[in-house]
């Protein structure tokens, strides 16, 4: 009898797909670029990633690069008024927002004293464009000192749960004058969320600070600016309308991981070799936590 049991134990271990059922699949969004090029890497296949968690590797079901994923342009407005330079920055990138393809959900939001949104996301073009419309007309209504960190913290509760590849693309400064919130405070938030941070810079780094240097040299605010947006799997550039398309420009990775693992967890990205030996400079970008599966009730409580 033992011998049976035995014999049954080692049949089930052994059987093909018996230990992943342990699995389940997450999906997160990466870019591939390659420095001395300077393009995307657009020809990889899931067995071209290698990830890692807990020292164990982990399968790449799939990469596809045909998705559709939600932006959030944010704008930040104070001096637009009186400055020629910011002010058409500011109408060029609400250019390209509208003009985003059909089918791309986009969101947008304005900021300074305070921030202002449209009614959460548009894929089609004509909507989208009347909600950025009535938006964009308040953008000298909103003060003059800026709240960056608490209009970050706003534009991540307009997504609600999370979806692979949320995004916001930031046009503004590294500076804050007002906020209750600390940029410590966002970057937790956006990690816990699995957003990626892409700021763009509206002025040279070299003009952050505005006359008050004696009071603060916004140190912990340029750090969000250039080191924060590649954990969160984003980037950081200077102004570049075309930034706007490193939204869609990467790979939706289907990753099978623990079903244990019920939190955001730290992992590791590479490439395969064979890769690596054929472009020599290039970068992933992909947020250092894996988002976990998410776990649907099998037998859910009747409303």
């Amino acid at each position: 009898m033992h011998r049976i049991i035995f014999a049954a134990v080692l049949f089930f271990f052994s059987f093909p797909g018996a230990a992943s059922s342990q699995d389940c699949t997450t999906s997160v969004v990466v870019n591939v670029f390659d420095d001395h090029l300077h393009v995307d890497v657009q020809t990889l296949k899931a067995e071209d990633f290698q990830a890692v968690i807990n020292k164990k590797a982990l399968a790449i079901a799939d990469a596809r690069q045909n998705y559709d994923t939600r932006l959030l342009v944010l704008l930040e407005t104070d001096g637009s008024a009186n400055d020629d330079h910011v002010s058409s920055e500011i109408e060029t990138i609400t250019a390209a927002a509208r003009q985003i393809p059909e089918g791309k959900p986009v969101a947008f939001g304005i900021y300074a004293d305070r921030a202002i949104f449209t009614q959460g996301f548009f894929a089609e073009p004509v909507a989208r464009t009347a909600a950025i419309n009535v938006v964009i007309e308040q953008q000298n209504s909103l003060g003059k000192r800026v709240a960056l960190f608490d209009a970050l913290h706003q534009a991540l509760q307009l997504f609600g749960d999370h979806r692979p590849g949320d995004t916001i693309l930031l046009l503004g400064g590294p500076y804050d004058d007002k906020s209750k919130l600390s940029p410590g405070t966002i970057e937790k938030e956006f990690l816990a969320a699995g957003t990626r941070f892409m700021p763009m810079l509206r002025d040279p780094m070299s003009r952050v600070g505005r006359g008050d240097l004696t009071l603060s040299n916004h140190e912990r605010e340029k750090a969000l600016f250039l080191d924060f947006p590649e954990r969160s799997g984003g980037a950081h550039s200077e102004f570049d309308p075309r930034f706007l398309e490193f939204t869609w420009r990467g790979y939706m990775l289907d990753v099978r991981m623990p079903e244990s693992l019920r939190k955001p967890h730290e992992w590791s990205l590479k490439l395969s070799t064979a890769i690596r030996e054929s472009f020599k400079h290039t970068k992933i970008f992909y947020p250092e936590l894996l988002p976990p599966c998410r776990i649907e009730p099998q037998n859910p409580t009747p409303k």
